[in-house]
């Protein structure tokens, strides 16, 4: 199936009004943009933003939530960001997607697949972080780098 009848049927199986061609075109270009992380709350029509995806997800019960207490100080639109690029990798079905962010089941993860997700989340976030630093903006203030949230013991389950 092409993109235009994915997104044709997208449309039906919503059982909402077919959009205009230009419509379909703007959200397949959305649906296909790497960048698309960098604008969380920016959406073609009848799409909702990557943000909204996320907590439509694991409304406030992602391991994100967990970062928030260590990283108080950090701008609102760096968590943002992150929602946003963790739901394009889940759209995009991408090999770099953290295994869960829903904290239940990460709790249940064996402590290589726990040590895989918390590696793979350090990246989204060292990702966003740079991203922010290029920009001129202060993701987290008094940081000029990324600082890991890999744990020593977590690396010992990344090497094997």
């Amino acid at each position: 199936m092409n993109p235009m009848e994915q997104a044709q049927l997208r449309e039906v199986m919503s059982e909402r009004p077919f959009p205009p061609e230009e419509d379909v075109q703007a959200s397949l270009a959305w649906e296909t943009d790497p960048n698309a992380w960098k604008e969380p709350q920016a959406s073609p029509p009848y799409m909702a933003p990557l943000v909204d995806l996320f907590e439509d997800l694991y409304d406030e019960k992602s391991i994100l939530d967990r970062l928030k207490a260590p990283l108080t100080e950090a701008d609102p639109e760096f968590f943002d960001l992150v929602k946003a690029y963790w739901a394009q990798l889940k759209r995009d079905n991408s090999p770099l997607l953290p295994l869960t962010a829903d904290e239940t089941e990460f709790m249940a993860l064996t402590h290589k697949e726990g040590a895989i997700t918390i590696d793979r989340l350090d990246r989204i976030l060292e990702t966003v972080f740079d991203w922010m630093i290029s920009q001129g903006k202060s993701p987290v203030p008094g940081w000029t780098v990324w600082t890991s949230i890999v744990s020593p013991q977590a690396e010992q389950y990344l090497d094997d």
